[in-house]
């Protein structure tokens, strides 16, 4: 049985509690090409539950050789979101490299030994050659996989394309990106959760982090910290069969029972169902690549001003 920390407090103090108690430390002694995927989603504030707070990832580097790590984003206009939640100064102030991966990194295609969804998989080369990946989540509500955590926010390694392709074959397309990189660690940051939706703000105050090697134990935890039946959450209970970890966890510092919070769950999403059933159909047919190339720039624009998705 894996071991979940839960820990009380701000964002910093309860993270450094946290990653003591589940022996962070000790489990990054010696890696080399370490990699911290924040979950920065969209660019707005970590107030408003959506994104990673920096003090959480700051953390985090306080107990990691500095030259040796690099922050990365691949989701949309990162560069806003790095600004708007100070990741510029905190990569500044420490040394580490800080990367936008949609502009700034080489793309390798892997494939997957044995497929639900996708025979192969596009990720950012720097992740797959990581020895030692750090998914630092957010605590919330997801529209088309129930929460989101550690595992789920390993989709932001993965090119805009790629992306749209896994979120249409959802929970067993994510089984097929963690069986080519499963993170190292876990860290979830439910100082400010978000019910209802992964982008949409419905901020829910926690003040907790929670931290552990096994991701699979730490989402489920993180499920049930939000009062969400974890059996329900299928990519948690398909990663645990595969054998990518244990679905019971031993619970240190904080119990569940003491933080745990009712959490809204959303219902219909036209922007995630919308993705889901046309990114389908465009595989099934063989039209996925000539739309993402000729259409999508169009519909991202159409979308930007009328916020349809």
């Amino acid at each position: 049985m894996s071991t979940v920390a839960i820990a009380k407090g701000a964002a910093y103090q309860a993270t450094i509690k946290a990653l003591q108690l589940a022996n962070f430390k000790q489990l990054a002694k010696g890696k080399k090409r370490i990699v911290i995927k924040p979950n920065l989603v969209i660019p707005v504030h970590s107030s408003k539950g959506i994104t990673t707070d920096v003090n959480v990832v700051k953390a985090v580097l306080d107990f990691l050789p500095h030259s040796k790590v690099a922050i990365v984003e691949g989701a949309t206009d990162v560069c806003k979101t790095f600004e708007l939640n100070g990741y510029y100064k905190l990569a500044k102030d420490y040394g580490v490299e800080l990367i936008d991966l949609q502009e700034e990194d080489e793309w390798i295609e892997v494939a997957v030994k044995a497929p639900l969804a996708l025979k192969s998989i596009k990720i950012a080369r720097r992740v797959a050659e990581s020895n030692f990946v750090v998914s630092v989540g957010k605590l919330k509500i997801h529209s088309q996989t129930t929460v989101t955590g550690a595992m789920k926010n390993m989709m932001g390694v993965c090119p805009k394309d790629q992306r749209l392709k896994i979120h249409s074959f959802l929970p067993k397309s994510l089984i097929d990106l963690l069986s080519v990189k499963m993170p190292d660690f876990g860290v979830i940051d439910g100082v400010i959760a978000n019910e209802m939706d992964e982008n949409i703000p419905y901020p829910v105050r926690m003040n907790i982090v929670l931290a552990g090697k096994d991701c699979v134990a730490l989402d489920k935890t993180a499920a049930e910290v939000m009062c969400v039946n974890s059996l329900a959450v299928k990519h948690v209970k398909m990663a645990s069969e595969m054998g990518f970890g244990d679905f019971e966890a031993e619970i240190v510092g904080e119990s569940v029972e003491d933080v745990k919070k009712k959490f809204r769950v959303g219902g219909f999403s036209l922007r995630g169902n919308s993705q889901r059933i046309i990114g389908k159909m465009l595989i099934e047919i063989g039209m996925f690549e000539w739309f993402y190339r000729n259409m999508f720039p169009v519909i991202k624009k159409i979308n930007q001003k009328i916020k349809i998705f």
